[in-house]
């Protein structure tokens, strides 16, 4: 759009005191974001160093997550009318600041991050989204309600939209609409011409209720990151050695083929179905009978 991205690596508010002191700044606008406790601290900091300096910040709701939520009653409803809201058409053109320097994008060893060993991940980008989300609603997608179980049959029939809803090369609303609109499809055409993707794409759109329904649960109590839901688990392992065991089911080494098999294949894919997930903590916490706090680590 006639604007290339401009690239800052470091703390933030070093960035910011930078840009500051290089420009006026009318403003800061950013995406509405609920992540762990790291990104929580940056945002308080963020928001101190606008207050300071007189800067209103904007930060604009992504999904149907919603702050300061007193009840969660009504909270669906809420979700399908914000994602039926009309979606904003990017500007043609931008007017550029040629005055900006622009870093390069930095890479994983830039960043001192190990190697990526993942060679079977997902392509990212724009493109790449809408491809994989056609091809679920149109191609893929008919088996969803059985084959979402299987993590080899799961690995075709989902919808393999969750790094794209991630990191934004598609939209929650864009998603939803599309969904809504092939239902509609559906509908219209003769009866008993559809096979199972009423059901399918049913349960599709449940599930994108879920994706922003689990990050309400930590907007709304942020202590789950670190601590038991339920008091009673407090001291229940005990405070004990568990590399090894750790290790093993890291390594998809543990003895257990099934487990071992899904961890290997999140190794090389990136991508695991929402049950494996279920089935993968469960035995790390009670068969391995790990703190659940460094397996979902690794999972992350």
């Amino acid at each position: 759009r006639a604007q290339p991205l401009v690239v800052r690596c470091g703390a933030i508010l070093d960035s910011l005191n930078t840009l500051r002191g290089d420009f006026q700044i009318a403003g800061l606008w950013s995406h509405e974001e609920t992540g762990n406790a790291w990104s929580y601290h940056r945002d308080l900091a963020v928001a101190d160093w606008c207050r300071e300096h007189g800067i209103e910040w904007h930060e604009i709701p992504q999904n149907g997550v919603i702050r300061r939520l007193r009840t969660r009653n009504g909270w669906a409803r809420r979700w399908d009318s914000f994602m039926a809201e009309e979606i904003v058409a990017q500007p043609d053109a931008l007017s550029p600041v040629l005055q900006v320097e622009n870093n390069h994008l930095p890479s994983s060893q830039d960043l001192g991050l190990e190697a990526d060993g993942c060679v079977q991940r997902q392509q990212g980008g724009r493109a790449a989204g809408w491809d994989s989300l056609n091809s679920f609603l149109t191609e893929r997608g008919e088996p969803y309600r059985t084959a979402m179980s299987s993590p080899a049959s799961g690995a075709v029939a989902c919808s393999r939209m969750s790094p794209h809803l991630a990191w934004g090369t598609l939209s929650m609303r864009e998603v939803a609409q599309t969904t809504w609109s092939r239902q509609r499809e559906l509908k219209q055409a003769i009866r008993g011409s559809t096979g199972g993707w009423r059901g399918a794409l049913t349960s599709f759109t449940g599930r994108l209720h879920w994706h922003c329904h689990f990050m309400q649960k930590l907007e709304d109590a942020p202590r789950l990151e670190h601590q038991n839901l339920h008091p009673a688990y407090d001291g229940l392992r005990p405070e004990m050695p568990y590399a090894e065991r750790l290790a093993a089911w890291e390594r998809g080494e543990t003895g257990l083929p099934f487990v071992d098999a899904c961890m290997r294949s999140l190794a090389a894919t990136g991508w695991s179905n929402f049950r494996m997930r279920a089935m993968l903590m469960a035995v790390a916490s009670y068969h391995l009978w790990l703190d659940w706090r460094r397996p979902g680590e690794h999972l992350a």
